[in-house]
């Protein structure tokens, strides 16, 4: 079985129904395999009799004998022993995250598993206290001395017959162990789900436990593997019953025992057997002369505290039993004294950095965690009264230790201030995030055991809790009418009453405070500030322990120095810490409401609390608990205290809901509100129900939607809106974060529109005066924020922004046309963050260009420069931005006369990028100038044809994949000249001009130019040019799909096609080239409703009735070239990269559909293919980057003959590729299609295979890319037969074209990859029956034994000696097969091929061997030329100093 099986989510309390009776069977199977053998046996005849499915199979071990193992099959229901446990581990592992759903069921699973491990623990006892009594009686030293040899020999038969009993009682201790191991285990397997405090109550509390639970403890800790096991235990759910977690569960099982209300000396069988002798107390540090001499209470003393040193979670079960020991009334006047003692010893040791033996070792940091944590159980468990009165000295005597190691294990600060994370797992060094959890429960607990044990009365109490009681005691209040006349809403006049009752009595609650306890408040505070949540979440509960029973001026001066904490500004562990106390001083009363007007406002502040450090910033973990403090007062209060404060801390909610960078913090927020609005009522937070509709867990989520879709539906309403406005540019446009500056930009663009003379004369006025600001992030954030706004108020007004009624000034109109000009003046664009700032001045050019803002000549030309600057910059970004910008700003502005652009202004814009594209060798320029080329307006694209045919051409050429720039191919210039070419189409038209305004003209794309545009896309399809990121030319191919998808339903549109619709299921390859005959249903979308009109109109004006005519100028689409669309989109569907096969899909979908506007006609066999791609399944998406889906419907699609090619291209490349999961299902797919062939004998289908095999050969010679994947393709093929019924065919020519190419391939080859997959490739043409061709073949593989690589001779070499071996049927003129073989396979085929390795004479006498004859120039090699070595009068250091010296 295997135990690496990932816990799956449980998502009810049913699922745990179905595997409780598993969990039985389980349970009751943790036993050796000897010992369930027999029932195995007979469940699994019952098993295998009964019809049904079969369980999972499992092979279980015998864990008593490793050697010994059970042969047959286990099913599920019948795993015994350490299998059983693993499958237990693995259904305990599912409920970490819900262990509640356990609750029904724990008590009695572990009430089995305890009970079965009792009945085994005292079998162990049972026999240990035979052997120790048999053993204890024949040592007593009363030997009589008798030396006969009689009595000899009969000693040593006894001592032999004791040595054998005692080997026997020790395999049973050790089986009995074993299956013990399992069960406690178990428990320790729950206990780690549940918690150890649930499992504790269930185990088994009889007084006769006592002492067998004991023994087994102390033979668990000599047992022979403890200590290996400990130390391997390692991490996940292991098969193996690990000693360590049975010595967890045994000494849970002591502290449980140790609460028995008997005096354990009754019970303590040493006593009784010594007859009254050693009465009384031992101590646990007092080993006496003897350990058998040792009592009950010493015993289990001395074993728990011995683990108080482990490592692991054996050290917590130790305290935990320790502190219950050290609990019971009549052992705390005894041993808890003398536990004080050794507590000191242990804390002094460990600040003195030594053990106080002289030895020089250290105290161990786990012996002082251990210490704390049983001190701080007892004071929680213990008698306060005992503590305090019998022990107080000792409690004092720790107290100042304990405080000295606080402060030991404070963490060091680093050099920054703000301390240091917790990683150090111990030492001196200080850090130890344990402990210091441990120090903090400890101080709260002293301190609360010197305070009177009574809550205080002063707190404020709310009074009733309950919603149920709230709306009784509300409506009847509303029948009866209030006192103040007024509605009470939420039961408030009795929440009035009893929270702010009269103080009377608070006199009587003054007393004097011990120093003690103000020394643990201090602690407790100073805890606050910990680098470790965790610390500061037990100090705050601690705190909230202590002020409760504290006098009122005594908590509020704790209140001061929590409050203090937050005066720091730049510690956020203060400040969460105090988040953490203020929320539970609420929930316990503690903080009175006349100090919530000190509080509140501290609460808000954390809920926005944000620093930046570095390239980061803290504080999430602030404001997530200040929405736990806000979730707190509204439970804590009654709505009319809280009242005074709403109008604030809603508002402050509210905006941290829509606007934290962090989801937990957002949903944590949205939380608080639900929480305000379900406590404090409607009535004091407006518009809360439909508030918590809009911002919900699931739509707080995305924080996209959070800023723009969310934020816009709240501000809808009054209260909240001027506060996400404010908030928004004061606070979230400035943040550290660009993406959350975008976000915020958007988000007060939309706001923009509901109150435009406040953004006009208030917002817009801030963000300009901020743009020129030193902080990157404010004047970012003011540049993006000023464009989006402006945006927003003129986006709408085609008559431009000062005519929108918003009020804005002309004043700041100007300052908005200058910022551009202004922050470039400035120099903000060098240094740190210039990269950003061109991003958004090129988005405020582009708003300012939408919303029309007024600008003179000057400033626009300006404006373009600008642009122009940003478009040859080398980030992408930003050059999309600038191409946005150019798009905006050149139809807005710039206009062109009837006549057409101006010659100065084509020069300056169009000209000038089509002269940077063809001849820059600056790969920036060519980027962005070919990118910006398709953003022009069709008014400086198409004013003349000419002009259209310079940039359809540049563009062309420039997205080649041969083109270079600069020497180099550049993957992004032939990207966007792709992305480019598509756009100006569609800018620009075809047949028809797609721009309508009539005061310039344009022309439209001819027939030539979309034929142009084609071949450019279908060469950019077949870009796989690489560089050393990779397959770049994969960002060509996919614009390429792209644009052939856009293209081709513009052709469509521009096209007289009669039929633009598919036939439907009816057609077939039979019919394809019949006229389609649509449905008259799909014909009716065609027709006009009422001709009638037209036919009047056409006749009475002499016009003819069709507006087009059908003539082969104007049809720019027709079936070739849909097939060449289809069958490149295939090829790429059938390729390796997932990306591209992602795309194509999707384009092949919507192409295809019958359910857009447009459909694509003349698609060969289309009905076919839409059944082979399974498209007819309207509901199923599928999902084609997923290899496993899309390469077995390729397979199916290739029967389609005007697809046949293109597909086995794109397998081919894809089956012999080196991504394993392409490969494998790749593969998998082509050899079940192959074998489907084979298998119904399609030898004509299997021939076309193979002849598009050569033709890919003949296509891509010498192309590696294309060649090396058609190698291990046809080796894959040829090996697994698949081939074999045209390879051994003597009427196919297959064998014959195959070697011809394997062979011109290896000719001057230099890639040793591909040298070696022609190896098995020629090795398996062999088997031909052409004598022809496999004589030139085994003349070609000895070519290659001697091939001037070592590596090709010895691949060659091994890849022969395999095949003779395998078959010698395949050198029939063979002479001497096996000194051939031999020789192949002791030569060292990796020396040199000359002397002294001659490698070419074994080469020759492997030839002669095999019967192949080799000509006289393979025999001798080739002859070498001699090489003539020109002297260099430069070639020494002393001929360079002789010329340089005359």
């Amino acid at each position: 079985m295997s135990n690496n099986e990932n816990p799956e989510s449980v998502s009810s309390e049913a699922t745990f129904f179905i595997e409780a009776d598993e969990v039985n069977r389980l349970v009751a199977s943790l036993h050796s395999i000897s010992e369930l053998k027999e029932e195995v046996e007979v469940e699994l005849d019952a098993t295998h009799s009964q019809d049904g499915e079969h369980e999972p199979e499992y092979i279980i071990e015998d864990a008593e004998k490793s050697d010994v193992s059970i042969s047959i099959p286990i099913p599920i229901s019948v795993l015994v022993g350490d299998a059983a446990l693993a499958r237990l581990r693995v259904i305990f592992d599912k409920y970490l995250e819900c262990s509640t759903l356990m609750d029904p069921h724990l008590e009695r699973i572990v009430s089995s598993l305890s009970s079965s491990a009792k009945h085994i623990i005292h079998d162990i006892y049972n026999i240990t206290t035979t052997e120790t009594g048999t053993g204890a009686g024949n040592d007593n030293g009363n030997g009589n001395g008798n030396d006969n040899d009689t009595s000899t020999e009969e000693n040593k038969s006894v001592e032999q017959e004791n040595e054998k009993e005692t080997e026997t009682v020790e395999t049973i201790i050790d089986a009995n162990i074993q299956n013990l191991k399992r069960h406690l285990s178990a428990i320790y397997a729950i206990s780690k789900v549940r918690g150890r405090k649930h499992i504790k109550k269930f185990l088994p509390h009889d007084a006769a436990d006592v002492e067998p639970v004991l023994v087994t403890l102390r033979l668990m800790e000599h047992y022979k593997d403890y200590n290996q096991n400990y130390n391997s235990c390692g991490f996940g759910s292991e098969i193996q019953a690990y000693a360590w977690e049975s010595m967890y569960t045994l000494l849970l099982w002591l502290g449980m025992l140790s609460l028995v209300p008997f005096d354990l000396n009754t019970i303590d069988s040493s006593l009784t057997l010594n007859h009254g002798h050693g009465h009384g107390h031992g101590h646990a540090g007092d080993n006496g002369n003897d350990n058998d001499k040792m009592t009950l209470i010493s015993s289990m003393l001395a074993t728990a505290q011995k683990h108080l040193s482990d490592a692991g979670a054996t050290r917590e079960a130790a305290a935990s039993s320790l502190a219950s020991l050290l609990s019971r009334p009549d052992l705390e006047q005894a041993e808890l004294e003398d536990f004080v003692m050794f507590s000191n010893d242990v804390l002094k040791g460990y600040l003195r950095g030594d053990d106080g033996t002289g030895n020089g070792k250290d105290v161990s940091v786990f012996l002082v965690m251990g210490v704390i944590q049983t001190l701080a159980t007892i004071f929680k468990t213990g008698s306060r009264s005992n503590l305090m009165e019998r022990h107080l000295r000792c409690v004092e005597m720790l107290w100042e230790q304990a405080i000295l190691v606080a402060e030991k294990a404070q963490p060091q600060q680093s050099s920054d201030g703000f301390g240091s994370s917790d990683s150090s797992g111990g030492g001196s060094s200080g850090g130890v995030l344990v402990l210091r959890k441990l120090l903090v429960k400890l101080f709260a607990r002293v301190g609360c055991s010197y305070l009177p044990p009574k809550i205080a009365s002063w707190r404020y109490q709310r009074g009733r809790r309950s919603l149920l009681e709230n709306l009784e005691n509300t409506s009847n209040e509303n029948e009866t009418g209030n006192a103040d006349g007024g509605k009470s809403g939420n039961g408030n006049g009795t929440d009035n009453a009893a929270g702010l009752r009269d103080r009377s009595q608070d006199d009587s609650d003054l007393f004097d405070v011990p120093d003690q306890v103000e020394d643990s408040m201090a602690q407790l505070i100073q805890a606050l500030t910990d680098p470790a949540t965790t610390v500061r979440w037990s100090a705050a509960k601690g705190i909230g322990r202590v002020s409760e029973r504290l006098p009122a001026i005594c908590a509020d001066d704790i209140l001061d120095a929590i409050l203090e904490l937050c005066n720091d500004e730049e510690n956020d562990n203060a400040w969460h810490g105090a988040c953490l106390s203020l929320a539970e001083l609420a929930r316990r009363g503690l903080l009175l409401p006349k100090r919530l007007g000190e509080v509140i406002p501290i609460a808000i502040r954390a809920i926005q609390y944000d620093i930046p450090r570095g390239q980061h910033s803290v504080g999430s973990h602030v404001r997530d608990a200040a929405c736990y403090t806000c979730w707190a007062f509204a439970r804590a209060y009654a709505p009319n205290v809280l009242k005074p404060y709403v109008p604030e801390l809603s508002k402050a909610i509210v905006v941290a809901s829509l606007f934290d960078r962090e989801i937990n913090c957002r949903r944590a927020a949205s939380a608080s509100f639900q929480e305000c609005v379900g406590r404090q009522g409607a009535d004091n937070f407006k518009h809360g129900i439909a508030i918590l509709t809009a911002a919900d867990y699931f739509s707080l989520g995305n924080k996209t939607d959070a800023y723009t879709t969310v934020a816009r539906q709240i501000a809808q309403y009054q209260e909240y809106r001027q506060a996400i406005i404010s908030h928004l540019y004061e606070e979230k446009l400035f943040h550290w974060d660009p993406e959350i500056r975008d976000l915020s930009s958007v988000s007060l663009r939309g706001l923009a529109t509901m109150e435009p003379a406040h953004f006009a004369k208030t917002v817009l006025p801030c963000l300009v005066g901020y743009a020129m600001h030193e902080n990157l992030f404010v004047r970012h954030g003011a540049v993006i924020g000023v464009a989006e706004i402006v945006l927003a108020l003129g986006g709408d007004n085609e008559e431009g922004i000062e005519n929108t009624g918003s009020g804005i000034s002309e004043e700041l109109i100007a300052s908005i046309s200058d910022l551009v000009f202004a922050i470039e003046k400035a120099r903000l664009y060098r240094g740190r963050g210039g990269e950003i700032m061109r991003a958004a001045v090129s988005r405020l050019i582009e708003c300012m260009a939408l919303a029309q803002v007024p600008m003179n000549v000057k400033q626009q030309i300006g404006l373009l420069d600008s642009l122009d600057a940003n478009l040859k910059h080398p980030n992408e970004i930003i050059q999309v931005a600038a191409s946005s910008a150019l798009y905006s700003l050149m139809r807005s502005y710039f206009p062109v006369r009837e006549s057409g652009p101006s010659e100065r202004l084509q020069s300056r814009v169009v000209d000038k990028y089509v002269e940077s594209v063809r001849g820059d060798e600056n790969p920036a320029a060519t980027r962005g100038y070919s990118l910006a080329l398709g953003y022009l307006p069709a008014k400086l694209l198409a004013p003349t044809v000419e002009g259209l045919d310079a940039v359809i051409d540049c563009l062309c050429v420039s997205s080649h994949p041969s083109t270079l720039i600069g020497g180099q191919g550049d993957a992004e210039t032939r990207r966007n000249s792709i992305k480019s070419l598509v756009r100006i189409c569609q800018v620009v038209g075809v047949g028809i001009s797609a721009d309508a305004n009539p005061s310039y003209p344009t022309v439209a794309m001819d027939g030539s130019q979309v034929m142009r545009v084609f071949k450019a896309l279908f060469d950019a399809v077949e870009d796989y040019n690489t560089d050393r990121r990779g397959d770049v030319g994969s960002w060509s191919r996919i614009e390429a799909m792209k644009g052939m998808e856009a293209l081709t339903y513009l052709v469509i549109k521009a096209s007289n096609i009669p039929h633009t619709m598919s036939c439907g299921p009816e057609e077939n390859e039979n019919t394809k080239d019949v006229p389609c005959v649509p449905s008259i249903a799909r014909r009716l979308r065609y027709l006009e409703a009422d001709v009638s009109t037209r036919v009047r109109s056409c006749l009475s004006e002499s016009k003819p009735f069709r507006q087009f005519s059908y003539s082969s100028t104007q049809t720019y689409f027709d079936d070739e070239l849909v097939s060449k669309v289809l069958s490149s989109i295939l090829k790429q569907l059938s390729e390796k990269l997932d990306a591209v096969r992602g795309q194509a899909g999707s384009c092949l979908e919507r192409m295809l559909s019958e359910k857009t506007s447009i459909i694509v006609p003349f698609v060969p066999s289309k009905a076919l293919l839409l059944e082979a791609l399974r498209l007819n399944d309207i509901p199923l998406q599928h999902n084609w980057s997923n290899p496993a889906v899309t390469f077995p419907l390729m397979m199916k699609a290739i029967n389609i003959e005007a697809f046949f090619e293109s597909i086995l291209a794109g397998m081919i490349i894809s089956v012999g590729g080196l991504t394993e999961s392409i490969t494998k299902s790749s593969s998998k797919a082509l050899m079940d299609y192959m074998r489907a062939l084979h298998k119904i004998k399609a030898v004509g289908k299997i021939a076309k295979i193979g002849h598009g095999l050569i033709k890919l050969f003949d296509k891509h010679t010498k192309d590696g890319r294309v060649i090396l994947p058609l190698l291990v393709t046809v080796d894959k093929l040829l090996s697994h037969g698949l081939l074999d019924a045209i390879l051994v065919s003597p009427t196919n020519d297959f064998s014959k074209d195959l070697s011809l190419r394997v062979r011109r391939e290896a000719s001057r080859c230099n890639d040793i990859k591909r040298l070696m997959a022609i190896v098995p490739v020629a090795l398996s043409i062999l088997h031909c029956e052409v004598a022809e061709t496999q004589n030139t073949t085994l003349l070609f593989l000895m070519r290659l034994l001697a091939h001037k690589f070592p590596r090709v001779r010895r691949h060659t070499a091994e890849q022969l000696y395999i095949k003779l071996v395998e078959d010698e049927s395949v050198v029939p003129n063979a002479t001497n097969i096996e000194a051939g073989n031999d020789l192949l396979s002791q030569a060292s085929w990796d020396r040199e091929l000359g002397p002294p390795g001659n490698v070419r004479a074994y080469r020759n006498q492997v030839a002669n061997f095999l019967g192949i004859e080799l000509s006289e120039k393979d025999l001798s090699g080739p002859v070498m030329k001699k090489v003539v070595k020109v002297k260099d009068d430069f070639e020494s250091y002393a001929s360079l100093v002789s010329t340089a010296g005359r």
